[in-house]
């Protein structure tokens, strides 16, 4: 065996070597993906969790939120404070889920149901007047999401935040829960 041939043995050993770091590379970044997606779905799970577990733990805050969003502007100084405190948290984890969402992180499946949960919530009366006093606080991206696509949207027939207050429309109608 010549030293020449040693030289392309070694090149082809070499070039091997490389396709196989790349597919590995490739691999890893693959996974890498994968885990980072879970871990953006975990973390929009467990804040959306923890707020619903907060707000239900606390009956007299739960009923000040569906008092909010039925009857926002009767809502006396004190329980527009506890209503804005509880709708902030929540908007701040729906702008989290969306920016994950729209950075490809959150997988539009798993954004869809947090997106209806969210209409439920915005597209109610005392969502809308949240909206329009706190809207300014968020990234303008978010900003223009909700404005010009989530508060458009047909709002579904069974719309009830917390399965109590009615849909928009049919509020003044009926205020039993």
């Amino acid at each position: 065996m010549t030293l020449e041939d040693i030289y392309f043995i070694a090149s082809i050993v070499a070039a091997f070597s490389v396709v196989i770091s790349l597919i590995f590379v490739g691999l890893q970044v693959r996974q890498s993906t994968i885990a980072t997606r879970a871990s953006a779905a975990q973390a929009v799970h467990s804040n959306f969790a923890a707020w619903y577990t907060s707000v239900q733990n606390q009956p007299d805050v739960l009923a000040i939120s569906i008092k909010g969003f039925r009857e926002y502007q009767r809502l006396t100084e004190i329980e527009k404070a506890q209503f804005i405190t509880v709708f902030m948290s929540f908007s701040l984890y729906h702008q989290d889920a969306y920016l994950k969402w729209k950075d490809g992180s959150l997988s539009p499946d798993l954004w869809r149901g947090w997106e209806s949960v969210s209409m439920n919530l915005f597209t109610n009366n005392g969502g809308k007047e949240f909206w329009a006093e706190r809207g300014y606080m968020f990234s303008q991206s978010f900003q223009d999401y909700i404005d010009t696509d989530l508060m458009k949207r047909e709002v579904h027939p069974n719309s009830k935040p917390f399965g109590a207050s009615r849909k928009p429309d049919a509020e003044s109608e009926n205020h039993d829960a």
